[in-house]
């Protein structure tokens, strides 16, 4: 029997199954690659997952609509998008615009690949010296047209290894304790993230179409308590039956969790947090059965995150501040670390309870100090169940989601804002790029100026920790902005291109020794010249006062030039909220000092000149002119 994936989500699918052989996708215009379709001819895509494998950025199962045959024919209300069967790849070493992301598309012969999965969990994995190799994927609803039949727990896990090209190949990896992975519940919309060489799912919903040993016939599914962990190394599966952030009984959908490494006095723990998500009890009364229950019973909030360690295998929580997101589902997550010690982490989009509203709105979560800033920018573009991934150093790129306001099949007939459904955000400025450009050479990430300022003004000693072992975790490496203060080449913008800089990151030994020998020398010469031009001038006021003492006689007494307050800087653009509190942050470059030569007193004004027995005296206000001090 062939399955619908999770539209809206899993709670729509099964009363439209007597239909789903009946029907036939039209072909697309122009015929064009049906997983590739130019802008012009997409509408949306979603349920995908992503990573960033080496140089190029991989997209893995999801849907995808797009017009038919005719001009602007909208695809059948029944069901209108297909899955996405090849493994689509976009090569980051060059720049690109997201109305023409060059997508390479990989296809497979049946057997070769796995069943188009939608809101599946894909674990990144590397090689035992740190080189990224490829991903897993595990679990998730099977797309239209595919059979459950093809999910084998029996035979393990698809593992897919990049060619360094864009494409790689399938293969089938075997458990070292296969009667584990068999008796576990496979599901979707799972909270998923990898790192220390393993992989974790929490959570999500067991249907007909993401486990073939499911004993389910009606409804939109059984959430399934717990989590999950796979070895990449020992091939060893691990079943967590609980969770430390929920009680027994207790499952999660449509959360999203995010792999923090480096933690530690030793730098070696790594933790799961968990972002938002719903909670469904599986009470008594229900027999430890959620099928027919379409909304959860509670969202998990973003004031408390939970997190696991997967060192020591213990649960533990931190309370947060700033400005949090609101409670969603289906939203997506990111984060990268700066130079600086800290450890951003955006979350994008998502929806509400019901799945009657989405957003499109953005939040970061930095550690370590657990707090919260809104970014007041928008997308353009309201998404919930896509992906998003960081690329290219400083960018943000979110990719596809729906408008669950839109309905159904709505959701899937109007078309998305964003060009193929791709959004880039800059992660320092905080702003959407409004011309969608991905840019290779973009300089490295660093905190917005709203962060750093938050850790520069003493907010990290302002944490109320909630135990001695989470602030042991996340103070062992301490947060430096010094480093960053000192300008270097990622700083100054981009000349186009013939730079001669090395982009990979190393360091030239005899340009520094070199860049060294010169230090002196040019320090020298500077304090030399100074030194001349306050000899001169000091030489030429000791003449003029003894050349002119006697008409010092009737010199008046002064007062003070008052110093004059810097006028404050205009209201920038854009705005982001620590701490409940407006902080803005201008979105322009910073200005450029000008420099105005100071105003010359004029010839018809009183002379005054120092007495050298009494106290010296300045300017007197009412005297003359007054001197202009420099801006």
């Amino acid at each position: 029997m062939m399955f619908l994936s999770t539209l809206l989500p899993l709670r729509q699918t099964l009363t439209l199954l007597p239909l789903v052989a009946l029907l036939q996708w039209p072909l697309p215009v122009n015929g064009q690659n049906a997983d590739t379709p130019s802008d012009s001819n997409f509408i949306r895509r979603g349920y995908e997952r992503a990573a960033v494998i080496g140089s190029h950025l991989y997209l893995s199962g999801g849907e995808i609509s797009q017009y038919g045959t005719g001009e602007n024919a909208l695809p059948p209300d029944d069901h209108p998008a297909t899955g996405i069967s090849s493994v689509l790849s976009i090569d980051l070493s060059t720049s690109w615009d997201t109305r023409n992301a060059p997508f390479q598309s990989h296809t497979f012969p049946d057997g070769d690949r796995p069943p188009v999965f939608n809101n599946h969990a894909l674990w990144p994995w590397k090689s035992s010296d740190g080189k990224d190799q490829g991903f897993y994927i595990y679990g998730g609803q099977v797309s239209w047209k595919e059979t459950v039949k093809d999910v084998r727990k029996d035979r393990g896990i698809w593992k897919f290894t990049v060619d360094g090209q864009g494409g790689g190949a399938w293969t089938v990896e075997q458990a070292s304790n296969p009667e584990v992975l068999r008796g576990l519940n496979l599901t979707a919309s799972m909270a998923y993230a990898a790192g220390g060489g393993r992989g974790w799912s929490i959570g999500g919903i067991m249907t007909p179409g993401t486990d073939p040993d499911a004993n389910i016939t009606s409804g939109p599914g059984l959430r399934i308590p717990g989590m999950v962990e796979y070895d990449f190394a020992t091939e060893t599966w691990t079943n967590y039956t609980e969770v430390g952030f929920l009680p027994k009984g207790q499952a999660l959908e449509d959360g999203r969790a995010h792999f923090v490494d480096g933690l530690g006095e030793d730098g070696k723990n790594g933790v799961v947090m968990v972002f938002g998500g719903g909670v469904f009890i599986l009470d008594a009364t229900r027999k430890g059965d959620s099928r027919g229950i379409t909304r959860p019973d509670l969202l998990l909030d973003f004031n408390n995150m939970t997190f696991f360690d997967a060192q020591t295998k213990k649960w533990y929580s931190q309370t947060t501040t700033g400005t949090p997101p609101t409670s969603r589902m289906g939203h997506c997550v990111a984060g990268v670390r700066s130079q600086a010690g800290t450890h951003e982490i955006f979350v994008y989009g998502g929806a509400d309870a019901g799945f009657t509203e989405s957003y499109d709105d953005l939040y970061v979560l930095s550690l370590p100090g657990f707090v919260w800033f809104r970014v007041d920018d928008r997308s353009n573009g309201v998404h919930s169940h896509g992906t998003c991934a960081v690329v290219g150093n400083r960018q943000l790129l979110v990719i596809g989601g729906q408008n669950e306001k839109d309905g159904w099949p709505a959701i899937w007939q109007s078309k998305d804002p964003l060009p193929l459904g791709l959004g880039i955000f800059d992660m320092t400025t905080m702003a959407w790029k409004s011309n969608g450009s991905y840019d290779t050479e973009a300089a490295e990430y660093r905190p917005a100026e709203v962060i750093e300022k938050w850790y520069k003004d003493g907010g990290l000693d302002k944490v109320q920790w909630d135990s001695d072992d989470v602030k042991k975790m996340f103070l062992a490496t301490p947060v430096n902005f010094t480093n960053l203060d000192e300008p270097s080449s990622s700083d100054k913008p981009s000349s186009g291109g013939g730079g001669s800089d090395s982009s990979d990151g190393n360091t030239d030994k005899s340009k520094g020794e070199s860049s060294k020998s010169k230090t002196g020398p040019i320090v020298g010469g500077i304090v030399g010249g100074c030194v001349v031009v306050l000899g001169v001038i000091g030489g030429w006021l000791f003449w003029r006062r003894r050349n002119k003492k006697k008409n010092s006689a009737g010199a008046l007494s002064s007062a003070e030039l008052p110093v004059q307050e810097p006028s404050p800087s205009p209201p920038p653009q854009g705005f982001y909220e620590p701490y409940g509190q407006h902080k803005e942050l201008p979105v322009h470059s910073a200005a450029t000092e000008v420099y105005t030569p100071p105003t010359e007193l004029s010839s018809h004004a009183y002379r005054f000149e120092l007495d050298p027995d009494a106290r010296p005296n300045e300017l007197h206000g009412d005297a003359g002119p007054r001197a202009q001090e420099l801006s």
